[in-house]
């Protein structure tokens, strides 16, 4: 759908019942009625993108993402309201210029049955070694920046572990989260992507990333799946010790993966290649 509820409402209402009768409107022109939050060219657009079987479009000529010498790409794994078992990690040198810390993947995880204090271990140790990481590069006079895809959920439980673990060893205060948070250092990929592009079946990292060229190892991988596999990894469905460290595997693959699609999403969009995304104005 492009448009929903309300507006959808509205616009059959007046005649525009049909995803062409959208996308012949002239986007420059008043809207036939108010469309609430989304400007009146981006439902054209959309609807003009659903026509040609466009998944993306971009809203402007050229796309800007935030670089840094020093690159951290950060996801996180919850089960439920639970709590967070797993803050994964892939760190890049984007000027090639390695620090002590070397480049790849590194995850935080507790595979003890959630809820549980060892959580507040795993997230104390990520938080110590992304603070170490920020204060190497300052000290070596570089520029770093961490992105996550929608920080939303990354920002909830950072704040949520520091109330739930506060006063154990290693874990932040509030305030240095939001030091943190509020840096211009902290980059939500999804806010960029929102701002510079239409997205006319969603903009779920795993509806965008393969529009650079990314894909999963894992064939099922999803929110839903991991959920499964986090029973099995920590014994909830009382399966074989060589199935749950077997599925303790896989979550680290998909967390792994997740990181590794938001560093090639953002390089992507800084690259020659997001321009062959067409042009709103365009269409």
């Amino acid at each position: 759908l492009v448009l929903r509820g309300e507006p959808a409402v509205a616009l059959r209402a007046v005649g525009v019942e049909t995803v062409a009768d959208l996308a012949a409107l002239d986007p420059a022109g008043e809207p036939p009625v108010p469309l609430g939050v989304m400007p009146f060219a981006d439902a054209v657009a959309l609807a003009r993108a659903w026509q040609r079987e466009l998944s993306v479009v971009r809203r402007v000529p050229r796309v800007a993402v935030p670089r840094a010498d020093v690159e951290l790409d950060v996801d996180l794994e919850s089960f439920g309201e639970a709590g967070a078992y797993l803050w994964g990690c892939h760190l890049t040198y984007a000027d090639g210029m390695a620090l002590s810390e070397p480049p790849g993947y590194r995850a935080f995880a507790t595979w003890c049955p959630l809820p549980d204090a060892d959580e507040g271990r795993s997230f104390a140790e990520f938080w110590g070694w992304l603070r170490a990481l920020r204060a190497q590069a300052a000290a070596a006079g570089r520029s770093f920046a961490a992105y996550c895809y929608n920080a939303q959920a990354e920002n909830r439980w950072l704040y949520s572990s520091v109330e739930r673990f506060a006063g154990q060893h290693g874990v932040p205060s509030a305030a240095e989260i939001t030091e943190f948070v509020e840096s211009g250092e902290w980059v939500d990929l999804f806010a960029l992507v929102s701002e510079w592009f239409l997205c006319a079946h969603g903009k779920g990292l795993k509806r965008i990333a393969p529009q650079a060229g990314f894909e999963w190892h894992d064939p099922e991988a999803g929110g839903e799946n991991s959920m499964r596999w986090y029973r099995d990894a920590v014994g909830m469905n009382d399966v074989p010790p060589e199935q749950a460290a077997a599925q303790r595997a896989r979550l680290l693959v998909y967390n792994s993966d997740d990181v590794a699609a938001t560093l090639a999403l953002r390089r992507w969009m800084c690259s020659p290649a997001v321009l062959q995304i067409p042009l709103a104005a365009d269409l």
